[in-house]
């Protein structure tokens, strides 16, 4: 990062500081100005966003395999604590697996949701099956009182502009979840899908006790357009090596 690119993220961060933005909770939304780790030369994407010179903390996925044991298109379901948490499939249908592939489990994760609360930023979705990738999920809130709503999720419009392989999707979207939260996607016909998703920002009762913050963020990692062209951009006799976007 040059010295120019330095001058305008410093009065970013001013005017961010005065407007009493908290770096989270106004997003939902692109959050591209914390994708841009990997293409930062001798920069971490926190000094990109602060200024400052402390160490980024990168994002550690959930990552759950779900697996259709059917030879039908059914409809899976991703979290809703409150409303999945005592059924044995979790709200799937029978012969739908939710898998954990990082070592725990789906139910821990489940469980998680209802005392952290998290964000997640970026989302990579991985299928051979043909047409699973071009699915339209809901994504469904709940309230106690009975109130509820839902947003479509068009994950072929969602598609990130530089990712070109059929079999994997990467998709910027953030998302909060919390107990209360429910996505259902259809699943194809023996197909199997992998949902990858990176928090970026988590809240923890267990940390303020061990005496940090209750908001603990992290930087999700690019995982597509590394090999995006530069362009130069001249402003005022200087100029300015940029990644495209």
């Amino acid at each position: 990062m040059n010295s120019f690119e330095k001058e305008i993220n410093n009065y970013m961060r001013v005017a961010e500081n005065m407007s009493g933005y908290d770096g989270m909770d106004y997003f939902e939304g692109d959050l591209s100005a914390f994708d841009d780790y990997d293409s930062m030369e001798g920069e971490s994407a926190f000094d990109y966003a602060t200024g400052g010179a402390g160490d980024v903390n990168v994002s550690d996925p959930y990552v759950i395999q779900y697996t259709n044991g059917n030879a039908f298109t059914v409809t899976a379901v991703l979290f809703g604590y409150n409303n999945n948490f005592q059924s044995a499939t979790f709200g799937n249908p029978a012969g739908v697996t939710p898998l954990n592939l990082q070592g725990s489990s789906y139910l821990a994760l489940l469980g998680q949701t209802a005392t952290k609360n998290f964000k997640i930023g970026k989302w990579r979705f991985q299928s051979t099956t043909a047409g699973q990738l071009s699915q339209t999920m809901t994504l469904s809130h709940f309230d106690a009182n009975g109130k509820q709503y839902s947003t479509p999720l068009n994950l072929s419009i969602l598609r990130d502009a530089y990712q070109f392989q059929s079999d994997i999707l990467d998709v910027t979207k953030v998302i909060t979840i919390d107990a209360n939260t429910q996505i259902t996607f259809p699943l194809l016909a023996n197909a199997v899908l992998v949902i990858s998703m990176f928090p970026v920002a988590i809240l923890s009762g267990k940390a303020v006790l061990n005496g940090g913050q209750s908001l603990n963020t992290a930087v999700a990692p690019q995982l597509s357009g590394k090999n995006s062209a530069r362009v130069n951009i001249i402003t005022g006799g200087a100029s300015a090596n940029v990644v495209k976007k």
